[in-house]
């Protein structure tokens, strides 16, 4: 039996790991936490669990692939091998089922968010892709750097933390790390690791945007150069009833917490539940209700930043501070970095322009269900809300136009001490 696949695909593999009594072997270059825990737990019930992946820094510094995942899964007693070059994705459970995702879906080919796979029950084809596997398993440990070690993981996780504590996601494109461990069993392979690196890397960052089976195993399908969290929120400040004057610059509040100086925004307690869905790296664009250069009432987005994590102890009135908007406003959450536009408010983005250009595809929930939403409705998504969460397109279109006002006017930078 061959079944396509579409929108199914957490269901079927739950089930099949559920279902599974000997063995499971997976190819894929990305690792989820989720999946890591999927396959730890049916090692440690006795399956023989094996695992093909890539050992790139990059990957592990983008969030597509997790050090502490492949940590639990060896110490569960999974099979870790490590292959330069590697762009398959295969899911065997036992010998009757087998998934084949195509999953590297790249923008310019494709259509976002049309993903297809196959599963394979009970096909002669499985077993050549059992053969497949085994052969490749094979291969790679024998070869050098092939298989993952305890001692591979340690370095890469101080690879790891000493790039995370240096760098800024906010100042233009990332740095790519070249930093590779894994077989090279063919020519391409070889002509990454004398060179090739950078161009192997920085073409394929995007594969995971569009790998369906990855995003059913728990794995993130933002922007890989950025986090590997779900969140990418619109923050409004100020309020309709009380604008922010057009003519003059944003700045983000600064306060003394516990001896540090941190950056933060602040909600209203009856949005404290918006605030408490903040999680820890969530991307967020600034916008500000004001007045446009022509003095009308508008939304305009000046910058963006990411969050910590809301926590019970984001409450301004449990602090000694003295500040007027205390009673009004007092949940806030930690800005870890962000930029804003060295300009007044009315040289941002008005939010219309942005609603004109993308339409339903502006929010996530209007994203969801498009003939509920048009544009004029879509328009007046954001009365009365502290944030939304917006979409890959509305993050790509505000991204573009702030790199052009930030050229322009240049950047007031903030970053917390925490």
């Amino acid at each position: 039996m061959i079944e396509i696949v579409t929108d199914e695909h957490y269901s079927l593999i739950r089930s099949l790991f559920e279902e599974s009594t000997d063995s499971i072997r997976i190819i894929s270059p990305f690792l989820s936490r989720k999946m890591a825990d999927l396959l730890c737990n049916a090692a440690r019930n006795g399956l023989k669990c094996s695992f093909i992946t890539r050992f790139y820094l990059q990957d592990f510094l983008d969030g597509s692939n997790c050090l502490d995942g492949l940590e639990d899964m060896l110490d569960s007693g999974v099979k870790l091998y490590a292959l330069i070059g590697l762009h398959t994705k295969l899911y065997l459970f036992d010998a009757e089922n087998a998934i084949l995702g195509s999953a590297n879906f790249t923008e310019g080919g494709l259509i976002r968010n049309i993903e297809l796979s196959a599963h394979l029950y009970n096909e002669s084809v499985i077993s050549t892709l059992e053969d497949y596997y085994d052969d490749l398993a094979t291969k790679i440990e024998n070869s050098k750097d092939g298989v993952i070690t305890k001692e591979m993981l340690h370095d890469f996780k101080a690879l790891y933390q000493i790039q995370k504590s240096a760098s800024s996601r906010l100042n233009g494109d990332i740095t790519i790390k070249t930093a590779m461990k894994g077989a090279a069993l063919d020519r391409n392979a070889r002509s990454i690791l004398e060179g090739g690196a950078f161009d192997e890397i920085e073409s394929n960052r995007g594969e995971r945007l569009h790998d369906h089976v990855y995003a059913a195993l728990g794995g993130e399908r933002k922007e890989a150069s950025h986090k590997a969290l779900s969140n990418i929120i619109l923050k409004f400040s100020a309020s309709s009833k009380k604008r922010a004057e057009g003519n003059k610059p944003m700045h983000l509040q600064a306060v003394i917490d516990e001896g540090k100086s941190v950056y933060i925004s602040n909600f209203s307690e009856a949005r404290k539940n918006s605030a408490k869905n903040v999680e820890e790296g969530d991307e967020t664009f600034f916008c500000v209700h004001s007045y446009d250069k022509n003095g009308n009432a508008c939304p305009i987005i000046v910058g963006k930043g990411y969050f910590r994590k809301f926590n019970s102890s984001n409450d301004a009135r449990t602090k000694n501070w003295k500040y007027e908007w205390i009673n009004e406003y007092p949940i806030y959450c930690v800005v870890s970095e962000a930029k804003i536009i060295d300009a007044p408010i009315n040289c941002g983005i008005p939010l219309r322009e942005m609603v004109d250009a993308l339409g339903y595809k502006t929010y996530e929930h209007t994203r969801k269900d498009p003939d509920k939403y048009p544009v004029e409705k879509v328009a007046k998504a954001h009365g009365q809300q502290a944030m939304l969460a917006l979409t890959m397109e509305a993050k790509e279109y505000l991204d573009q136009r702030l790199e052009a006002l930030g050229k322009e006017y240049g950047w007031i930078n903030y970053k917390s001490e925490v």
